[in-house]
């Protein structure tokens, strides 16, 4: 007899201490990984998924850098970094346009108080 498994959610914050890491951690890789669980407010992760996200987080063996010379990387950024990337991109893009903002907005006061 073949049965599933029933689904055992658990918060994020009992996950991180039964696999030893930061709750926001664990939650970002859940969310990539599509291991997130939502229910209405509710946002758990399934205790039957911690072994597929553990192996799915796991970053492979690095080539060993041969001496006298920095190790040149050759292979393609990962998802991961891709993704951290337009993040980044993002984020400097926010903090541009609200430096902009404020720039206009004393311009615009100084051209009131005269």
């Amino acid at each position: 007899m073949n049965r599933q498994m029933r689904p055992s959610l658990t918060t994020f914050e009992e996950a991180a201490q039964e696999l030893g890491v930061p709750k926001g951690s664990l939650r970002t890789a859940a969310t990539e990984h599509g291991y997130l669980v939502r229910m209405g407010r509710a946002v758990r992760i399934d205790r039957n998924d911690f072994e597929a996200l553990v192996e799915k987080c796991k970053e492979p063996a690095q080539a060993n850098a041969s001496s006298g010379f920095h190790a040149v990387r050759q292979s393609l950024p990962t998802p991961k970094e891709s993704q951290t990337a337009i993040r980044v991109q993002k984020a400097t893009e926010r903090l541009k346009n609200m430096k902009r903002n404020r720039t206009r907005g004393r311009a615009d006061e100084a051209e009131r108080t005269d």
